[in-house]
């Protein structure tokens, strides 16, 4: 197959993806038939896409105050009016009938055909929409979610789900270590093309992002997510694993498909814009563009603005984040010097990838992490300049972040509703969705049960102290 008719297969899959848009979450609520594994990776890569920046990522963007709605549904976000139905649709169309549906096809399927290298890519899939369902809920139903004929599946804790992430990334790696076997993903994979290296470097960037995810349970998680980076492949700027998006509405990009289909719904964040027109940052015209009172983050036409094109490719993990882990765990252990390179380095990563040339009167402007007095002040300014980066590319992970480290210091919104966060705070985790509580009652009450209740303001066992 030539790579012209990969990337029709890649339009025709995304057009598919794109036409149906349910409410506010434009997830399609179908799944592939029962095909052969090369026509069921592209749509497991699509998807893992979409989960990263569909409605999770409005809701979870308004929440952390990337984001503002000013119209339509998105508003309810911005005041935490998010209920059993706000995530219902995702959860069940995006997350498990979908994208983790098809990881588990292809790793099934994998073992009959010898397609080892097909196996690796699922694996890393899989424990990535696991990563976002159990940083939105906790517990989630994965090692019962995907038996023949089982509508209940019980409910694995979060500290379980951390423990099956690693281990489908180890199983991913050693997937990815030989020959691809029978079936080799080169036309079939939108990513990388079949890169077996590029893949393991990805695995083994997802390992320490979600090693540091449990830096208030684990005194070593900095130490084994820097262990992690340096165990083997490494991913640089040269192999982010970007997936690739179109210039026509049917192969667009979610946060622009959902700017060009839903305009004027959404502003950047006050506190985010806040923070950037403080330091001057040179990225706040790539991030949104004036109109009124509000900064829009998709202007139709708008060439200035990065990540909302209908082209802008979306990372499944940045280069840029992985040197703000990096920073942070050389803080973590003590090395401060290697921190703060870290660190610049990863701000020039994020500048350099929206073509700024110049930002030195920013650097003067915000100073480095020498200037910080305290160990406090010191991860408060790396989470910080992070939460900034990591704007639309990794809104989830800012909401993560946010709630293990308590930076940046967010204030919850004047007018929050009460109704599920009767103490109004920033939002801690989200409620289990209407057809778990339907169809699956009795595992959602006992995982209800064992995290200590059902309402936003709950902290997760991650993020506990």
């Amino acid at each position: 197959m030539s790579w012209k008719k990969n990337i029709a297969i890649y339009m025709v899959l995304i057009s598919w993806l794109s036409s149906c848009d349910f409410g506010n979450t434009n997830l399609d609520p179908t799944t592939l038939p029962d095909v052969e594994i090369p026509v069921i990776l592209p749509s497991a890569l699509a998807q893992t896409a979409r989960n990263i920046s569909s409605i999770g990522a409005r809701v979870t963007g308004s929440v952390i105050q990337h984001f503002k709605g000013i119209e339509g549904q998105t508003e309810s976000y911005s005041v935490y009016l998010i209920d059993e139905n706000t995530m219902d649709e995702f959860w069940r169309t995006g997350l498990y009938s979908a994208a983790m549906r098809d990881c588990h096809t292809i790793i099934e399927k994998s073992e009959a055909v010898d397609a080892p290298h097909y196996s690796g890519i699922a694996k890393i899939l899989m424990a990535m929409n696991l990563g976002i369902a159990t940083t939105f809920w906790g517990d989630v139903p994965f090692q019962d979610a995907f038996v023949s004929n089982n509508f209940k599946p019980s409910y694995d804790t979060q500290e379980e789900i951390y423990e099956h992430i690693q281990s489908l990334l180890d199983q991913a790696i050693e997937d990815l270590s030989g020959p691809p076997g029978a079936l080799r993903p080169d036309q079939t994979d939108l990513i990388f093309g079949g890169d077996a290296s590029a893949w393991t470097a990805t695995a083994r960037a997802l390992k320490a992002r979600y090693y540091l995810h449990l830096s208030k349970r684990h005194t070593e998680a900095a130490v084994d997510a820097l262990n992690a980076l340096d165990a083997g492949a490494e991913m640089t700027d040269e192999n982010v694993p970007w997936f690739p998006y179109g210039n026509s509405q049917n192969e667009a990009n979610t946060f622009a498909f959902f700017g060009d289909d839903r305009a004027n719904q959404l502003a950047l964040g006050d506190y985010l814009f806040t923070l950037m027109n403080a330091y001057g940052d040179p990225r706040l015209t790539k991030y949104a563009v004036r109109e009124n009172n509000d900064y829009l983050v998709y202007q139709r036409n708008n060439r200035d603005l990065f990540w909302t094109q209908f082209e802008s490719p979306l990372p499944l993990i940045s280069y840029t984040e992985i040197l703000f882990i990096k920073a942070e765990c050389n803080l973590r252990i003590g090395n401060l010097a290697q921190a703060d390179a870290f660190l610049q380095q990863a701000i020039a990563s994020n500048m350099n990838l929206m073509s700024i040339a110049d930002y030195s009167a920013y650097q003067v402007s915000i100073g480095d992490l020498f200037d910080q007095p305290t160990y406090e002040d010191q991860l408060e300014f790396i989470m910080e300049q992070k939460y900034v980066a990591l704007f639309s590319q990794g809104t989830l992970e800012s909401w993560v972040d946010y709630r293990r480290t308590g930076y940046p210091r967010l204030d919850p919104a004047a007018d929050a509703n009460e109704s599920f966060n009767p103490s109004k705070v920033v939002p801690r985790r989200y409620l289990y969705p209407i057809s778990e509580r339907n169809a699956n009652l009795e595992n959602m009450t006992q995982a209800i049960e064992r995290q200590g209740g059902h309402l936003l303001d709950q902290d997760l066992w991650a993020f506990r102290n």
